[in-house]
């Protein structure tokens, strides 16, 4: 399977990189134009920042009800392969351990530095794949549970809803 290349969501990360897309949101609403990493495990689950939405070095990354902010909006670089946070411009999403590839290897963010723990495929399956390991996804720890504050791990690709995301609005 091949990875898929989403413009759509390039165009969407650059605006919102130069400040071009505007709105706030309040509480649970997600109309506003914030570019989202949604889990199709859950209904209106997003990816967010642990500890209140820190973007210190080894934060972990987890499900959460969607609201929208800062720490919920992620750019992902098709030609990088990177998914960086918008809750800091210099942090993007790795692997715990020192880049373990290891099933349930936990994600977190950490300084955009490039290395291979720190490139990600989005396939037409809406599988996130770690490019540091062959055969990784993302998905959700504790047996795919979309309980607000689980933890994003990877783990052996197997298809199931708790490795399946979607970027976008």
């Amino acid at each position: 399977m091949r990875p898929v290349r989403i413009p759509a969501l390039i165009a969407a990360a650059v605006f919102a990189a130069m400040g071009l897309a505007t709105g706030t949101a309040h509480g649970h609403d997600t109309s506003a134009a914030v570019p989202l990493w949604r889990s199709l495990a859950g209904f209106e689950k997003c990816v967010g920042l642990a500890n209140n939405g820190s973007t210190a070095n080894g934060t972990e990354l987890v499900v959460w009800d969607c609201h929208g902010h800062p720490d919920q909006q992620w750019a992902p670089s098709a030609p990088a392969g990177l998914i960086q946070s918008l809750a800091a411009a210099s942090k993007c999403v790795g692997l715990a351990n020192n880049g373990s590839t290891a099933n349930g290897t936990r994600l977190v963010v950490w300084d955009c530095h490039g290395n291979p723990d720190q490139r990600w495929a989005v396939y037409s399956d809406n599988s996130v794949r770690s490019q540091a390991g062959a055969n990784k996804c993302v998905g959700l720890a504790n047996n795919g549970s979309t309980a607000n504050g689980t933890r994003l791990v990877i783990w052996d690709c197997h298809g199931n809803y708790d490795q399946r995301w979607r970027f976008g609005f």
